[in-house]
């Protein structure tokens, strides 16, 4: 009988201690940290980007003369078309015709002096054969007929160049298109290089972008991409980067891109709006966004906060990673985790490593 009495006591002995520890571990559980946790998102490997860009000329040009002088006739509007070698403009010529006539008449005196001094130098020549005349005379006279062949020389180049100053007057278009500014007007006087007009071509197949910094070092010469303008708002356009600056803006700090396109219309005018859109490849295969609240820097690394399961309970674990950029919807991490992990989204601060927390959103990540 007293041994089935201690038999009775040892097991409710055993069964009260199991109880017990029961009751701890509930209540332990019931004591742990509640955080929240989230799951990296895959980034797609392909990147879309659009930027501001405004439409050109495939030529454009700042037309001058090249000498100075009083417009004497200018007819044209801004948005005339003009054909190749037609009349632009045209300086008041009286100056330099008067020019051409006074280096003219010096020539012809030259001429004269040249034919005198030419007669001369023969008939000492003559003189000095038959001992009539001196080495001096000979040497005297043919330093005369040299020096009047050199005027004559040196005149018949001022006047080519008085004649060429003349031809300047007149301004011709270099290329067929249409005028897109006017910067003087008739009457007035311009100096030589002052620009009178911007001459652009009738094709309109480029487009110029400012480009940032952080995207100038993913673009290279070739590479495709799709244009659109907001006047032709149903079409988009072909086309590929044609330069690249290598110098950046001394006021934007941007790069100024420009892009050819394939194929081109009437409808684009310069000066439109237009999207370039840009599909960047990413150099890495796998990579996934965390909201920038779990990526956190030591001064050394980045690193995020992950939770692994032991038993039923959650271990914090301190994780190293690699990020990119920083997105709208968070840090791209390029290594350090797999994507299957379950990463603490707040909290931080109130946490350390081997940890044991309880997740309070499982439910919802589960689904």
């Amino acid at each position: 009988m007293k041994i089935k009495l201690s038999v009775l006591f040892f097991a409710l002995i055993v069964l009260f201690s199991a109880c017990s520890n029961k009751e701890n571990e509930n209540k332990d559980k019931e004591d742990l940290k509640i955080v929240f946790a989230t799951k990296p998102k895959a980034k797609d490997l392909d990147e879309f980007r659009v930027f501001d860009a405004i439409a050109k000329a495939n030529e454009q040009m700042k037309l001058s003369f090249k000498v100075q002088g009083n417009l004497e006739v200018f007819k044209l509007d801004i948005g005339d078309e003009v054909r190749k070698n037609q009349l632009l403009a045209s300086l008041d010529k009286e100056p330099y015709l008067i020019q051409v006539s006074q280096i003219q008449y010096a020539l012809k005196e030259a001429k004269a002096s040249l034919k005198y001094a030419k007669s001369t130098y023969e008939r000492t020549k003559k003189l000095y054969i038959n001992q009539n005349a001196s080495a001096s005379d000979i040497d005297n006279a043919k330093a005369s007929y040299d020096a009047a062949k050199a005027k004559v020389k040196n005149i018949n180049k001022q006047l080519d160049y008085a004649k060429l100053q003349l031809s300047y007057t007149k301004l011709y278009a270099p290329i067929s298109g249409f005028i897109s500014s006017k910067y003087v007007n008739e009457s007035e006087n311009v100096s030589a290089g002052t620009p009178i007009v911007l001459l652009s071509d009738k094709i309109v197949n480029e487009v110029y972008i400012n480009m940032p910094e952080s995207i100038i070092n993913r673009l290279s010469k070739e590479q495709k991409v799709q244009v659109s303008f907001d006047s032709l708002p149903s079409k988009k356009f072909n086309g590929f980067i044609s330069e690249i600056s290598k110098t950046a803006s001394s006021n934007e700090k941007t790069y100024l891109v420009i892009v050819k396109l394939k194929e081109s219309s009437p409808l684009i005018k310069v000066g439109m709006s237009a999207e370039v859109f840009f599909n960047f490849e990413n150099l890495h295969k796998n990579i996934f966004l965390l909201p920038h609240s779990s990526v956190l820097n030591d001064k050394k690394d980045y690193f995020v906060y992950v939770l692994q399961k032991e038993n039923d309970i959650y271990k914090v674990r301190k994780n190293v990673i690699k990020v990119g950029q920083l997105t709208s919807e968070g840090y791209e991490v390029l290594s350090g985790i797999k994507g299957n992990e379950l990463v603490l989204k707040a909290g931080m601060s109130e946490v350390f490593e081997d940890m044991s927390v309880k997740i309070g959103n499982i439910k919802k990540l589960d689904e």
